[in-house]
């Protein structure tokens, strides 16, 4: 009689499907009693799961009948053969040890020779998950998925703390080549109620939460809803603060830092727009600049060039006007720069005047009249001084007046031009007549002037009263001598140019 050898290829693959695993491929060679195949010849196999041991109770058989091929290989599935006892998908494979029984005829005779017993090695997942998870809690499937409801999984540790545990000292990988950023994703975190906060935490060895990436949405006042992305870490006490938040949602943003600072080091740059985007910064609290970096304002290539020389602050344009603003919009407050060298200090303000102090007293002002104060607090000219004037040997003093005159009282009603005389009797100023003492003559203005307060030049009890160089006189008034000329009573008083001026002695 032909012998049978059978030949396990271990449990090949399991038979894909939709719904759970149900059979196990398997194979077997066919020999003749001198070894050689028995080629394209009709068989018949019988499969026992045995429980247990190899003479344990068959929890399932089925037969199969097949023909051998060419190198007499026989091909079937456990599980899928004409079913004589039991049901393959009822076998508990987690529960104990499980055993193949193989028997084999040839097809038209009656009596089956064993082939062997062998114990199965690994039972297949699927099966384990169909029959065994479902009663003890562990895994199990549902079509193409897989699934775990009790307890926790771990990955390189027999520990596991939450639903799944990866191990002391090991890595997950996750990788696509997906180049979009609405597929490619290799995680989703997702909220399934308006209130919650997926997130991501790192936490200590005491399991404390110290940083912590979210996304959540939030109601604004009165009832707006808002949406941001959010990286938080623990302050002293250990609380969780949000410092950088993204909102999203919108088309346009603004990202936000609280309760933190944001430092630039090493070198780096901190860029808002570029040449064809200038983009905005604004800033609602203080700015330092430390050390001895500096500030470049305007068109210019501030990092190849820098500032100019030693200056901390340049504003520069390369052809065009530019301007430095100090603005006190409600006009009641002063504003200034203010200068300080060790502890002497200079400023400049302006309150509606212009001035120069240095520790607390005012050395230069300019009034909104124009009227320039040197250490004067209220001038009352073009330029009014309290002190000397020196000018410098080798210069003079440049005046574009009319000599030297004096504001006096007068008596009379007096126009530019006329001859003024002191009355001996009343000793006021008037109109000069015969026997008056010479005074001057009146003028609108004077290179040099005497007893000027502010409003005089139109207060008609004043004359400004020339005594002393080019002026325009009344000639009516005098007496003309060829180039000399005198007062009605022959006084001696000047001369008269080609220009037509008097010229005051």
């Amino acid at each position: 009689m032909k012998r049978l050898f059978p030949f396990l290829l271990a449990l090949l693959s399991l038979w894909a499907s939709a719904q759970a695993p149900e059979g196990i491929n398997y194979q077997t060679i066919v020999r003749a009693e001198d070894g050689s195949v028995i080629s394209f010849q009709s068989m018949d196999f019988k499969v026992s799961i045995l429980l247990g041991s190899t003479s344990g109770t068959a929890v399932y058989s089925e037969e199969h009948s097949v023909a051998t091929n060419a190198n007499g290989l026989a091909s079937f599935r456990i599980g899928k053969g004409e079913v004589l006892t039991g049901s393959f998908s009822d076998i508990s494979w987690g529960s104990d040890a499980h055993f193949v029984k193989l028997e084999a005829r040839q097809t038209g005779t009656s009596t089956y020779n064993l082939m062997g017993i062998e114990e199965f090695a690994s039972v297949p997942y699927a099966f384990y998950a169909e029959t065994t998870a479902a009663s003890e809690g562990m895994w199990q499937q549902n079509g193409n998925d897989i699934y775990f409801m009790d307890g926790n999984v771990g990955i390189k540790t027999d520990e596991p703390t939450e639903a799944l545990t990866i191990g002391t000292n090991n890595r997950i990988q996750l990788s696509t080549v997906k180049n979009s950023l609405t597929y490619g994703a290799v995680m989703n975190l997702r909220w399934n109620s308006p209130d919650a906060k997926p997130g991501i935490h790192f936490q200590d060895a005491s399991g404390d939460s110290k940083i912590a990436l979210s996304a959540y949405e939030y109601e604004t006042y009165p009832s707006d809803q808002a949406r941001k992305f959010s990286i938080a870490t623990s302050n002293l006490s250990g609380d969780l603060v949000e410092r950088f938040n993204v909102p999203f949602g919108e088309n346009e943003v603004d990202i936000s830092i609280t309760d933190a600072n944001l430092k630039l080091i090493d070198g780096n740059t901190f860029q808002v727009g570029t040449e064809s985007n200038s983009g905005l910064a604004l800033y609602y609290s203080d700015v330092f600049i430390h050390g001895t970096k500096k500030m470049g304002i305007g068109d210019k290539d501030w990092e190849e060039e820098g500032t100019w020389e030693n200056a901390q602050l340049e504003i520069y344009r390369a052809n065009s006007n530019v301007e430095l603003l100090i603005h006190d919009d409600a006009g009641t407050n002063d504003i200034g720069l203010h200068l300080r060298n060790g502890e002497n200090d200079w400023k400049m303000t302006h309150d509606g005047d212009f001035n120069i102090i240095h520790e607390s007293s005012n050395f230069f002002k300019i009034t909104g009249d124009g009227d320039v104060g040197i250490d004067v607090d209220e001038p009352i000219a073009k330029l009014d001084v309290n002190g000397n004037i020196n000018v410098s040997s080798g210069f003079a003093y440049l005046v574009g007046g009319a000599g030297k005159g004096s504001y006096l009282p007068v008596n009379d009603d007096v126009t530019n031009g006329d001859v003024l005389g002191l009355n001996p009797s009343t000793g006021q100023l008037r109109k000069f007549e015969s026997g008056d003492i010479y005074m001057g003559i009146a003028s609108a203005k004077a290179g040099f002037v005497s007893n000027y307060e502010k409003g005089r030049e139109e207060d008609s009890g004043f004359a400004l009263v020339v005594s002393k160089g080019q002026i325009e006189a009344n000639l009516t008034q005098l007496q003309v001598n060829g180039r000399m000329v005198s007062t009605v009573d022959g006084e001696s008083i000047g001369v008269l140019l080609a220009n037509g001026k008097l010229y005051l002695k």
